[in-house]
């Protein structure tokens, strides 16, 4: 039976690795998913130390003690990695750094306690009484502080990283994680060691006194697959979120499109129509002398066809413009990249530089707002980047709106599966008689250039 819940202790941890793992891939624009590796690593070590009775048999060898004391230190090292990374906001580490400092924490700590337990077998002359005490020694003082830690920092890093519309989304999950967290450091942290054949267990402090019991082993597998459920519900809550908007952009973008098609076969119709009456009160002007009824009848069919034209131009004008129409351009800017950030939870930066010397008409900033649209939804869809920067810059002759992200790049990635999303913007672009270029290399992200003249 005891070897029964040492399967389920371990398989829970295991599960939640693996799961951390699976998920980090889908979710390279969370803030959250990058410092879930190291509780991944977290729960593999804690699944191997689980199944010790397992692989280590009913006699284990001192190389296999050592093992399990190892594996046991190294993941709570990663566990009080991942609570001060989650603590410690990403601007006060350099990007470069912030990839490492958590590897050489846990090789610094594992050097420490290594070198420690060397010396206090070269004071002793022997290993016999050392495991427990250094075991104890690991789980008070990392597990305990990493567990309590950790289920604060997960609390902050959640708030601060889903933005609060979501916040109300993932709470119920996200208290289910961070309780579990504290389950974690209570059970892992102050009971122990494990009462298995070849270890101390006298320990004089209490409770890491307490020997390992079965219901003990049960909390910690239920803590462990409760960890796994929060962190599986908040990061997929999370990321539904981020999928509806996304549909939701590329269904207004369609919409525009089709808004933008119609409008096109207005405007022919009504310049057709407008021609029509054209040629019909040219003919009444010329039947005036001769034939006054005829007259009268062309008269009364170009107001008819006039008439309807006014009906023509005012759907177009009232079931057609966009819902940026009365936004000028940086007001409309900062609305889509207000809404962009919100929903995809990306660092968003927005500067403006000069003065507009002339003011744009409404066609053309609506134009300027899909492209902008568009750019930024390939960035959310494709890019998997973590900062957008858009730069407005006026000068003399027109403007420049640049849209820079630092994501994997066009080659990796097309910007669109069928090209659409490209052709869209260069057609918006011809349309404003501009330019619009395109930089992208591997791992530097892409720029996109429009330029508008007055």
């Amino acid at each position: 039976m005891v070897l029964f819940w040492a399967l389920v202790h371990g398989q829970a941890f295991f599960v939640l690795a693996v799961s951390v793992f699976f998920l980090v891939r889908r979710s390279v624009r969370l803030a959250i998913a990058h410092d879930l590796p190291l509780l991944a690593v977290f729960g593999i070590c804690e699944a191997l130390v689980a199944w010790f009775p397992i692989w280590a048999g009913d006699t284990p060898s001192v190389w296999a003690l050592w093992a399990r004391l190892l594996l046991l230190e190294s993941g709570y090292a990663f566990l009080i990695a991942f609570a001060i990374q989650t603590l410690v906001p990403r601007r006060w580490m350099k990007e470069r750094l912030s990839s490492w400092w958590a590897v050489l924490l846990v090789g610094g700590v594992l050097l420490i306690w290594g070198g420690s337990l060397l010396a206090a077998r070269r004071v002793t002359g022997s290993y016999d009484g050392l495991w427990g005490d250094w075991e104890m020694i690991a789980r008070y003082g990392l597990a305990f502080p990493g567990g309590l830690l950790g289920a604060v920092g997960l609390r902050r890093r959640t708030h601060r990283s889903v933005g609060r519309e979501r916040v109300p989304l993932v709470r119920p999950y996200l208290r289910v994680a961070y309780l579990a967290l504290v389950g974690i450091a209570l059970l892992d942290g102050l009971i122990g060691p494990l009462g298995l054949p070849g270890l101390a267990t006298r320990v004089a402090i209490f409770p890491a006194s307490t020997s390992l019991s079965i219901s003990v082993t049960i909390l910690r597998a239920l803590c462990g697959a409760a960890l796994t459920y929060g962190l599986m519900q908040v990061v997929g809550v999370v990321l539904d979120e981020m999928e509806l908007w996304l549909e939701s952009v590329e269904r207004m973008q369609a919409l525009s499109r089709e808004r933008e098609r119609i409008g096109r076969e207005l405007h022919d119709g009504i310049i057709q129509s407008i021609y029509a009456s054209g040629l019909i009160l040219e003919g009444a002007r010329h039947n005036i002398p001769a034939d006054p009824v005829v007259a009268r009848s062309q008269l009364t069919r170009a107001i008819d066809s006039l008439n309807q034209t006014i009906q023509d131009i005012r759907s177009y004008i009232f079931d057609l413009r966009g819902e940026l129409q009365d936004h000028d351009l940086e007001v409309g800017l900062r609305k889509i990249l207000k809404d962009f950030r919100v929903n995809t939870l990306l660092e968003t930066d927005f500067v403006v530089s000069g003065e507009p010397t002339r003011l744009l008409g409404l066609e053309r900033r609506q134009h300027i707002f899909q492209i902008a649209r568009e750019a930024l939804t390939n960035v959310a869809r494709h890019a998997r980047a973590k900062r957008v920067e858009v730069h407005l810059s006026y000068n003399r002759a027109g403007l420049e709106l640049r849209i820079e992200d630092d994501g994997i790049g066009l080659s990796a990635l097309p910007i669109n599966s069928n090209g659409q999303g490209l052709r869209n913007m260069r057609e918006r672009t011809l349309l404003l008689d501009g330019k619009l270029d395109l930089y992208t290399a591997p791992n530097e992200g892409m720029t996109i250039t429009l330029n508008v003249p007055y």
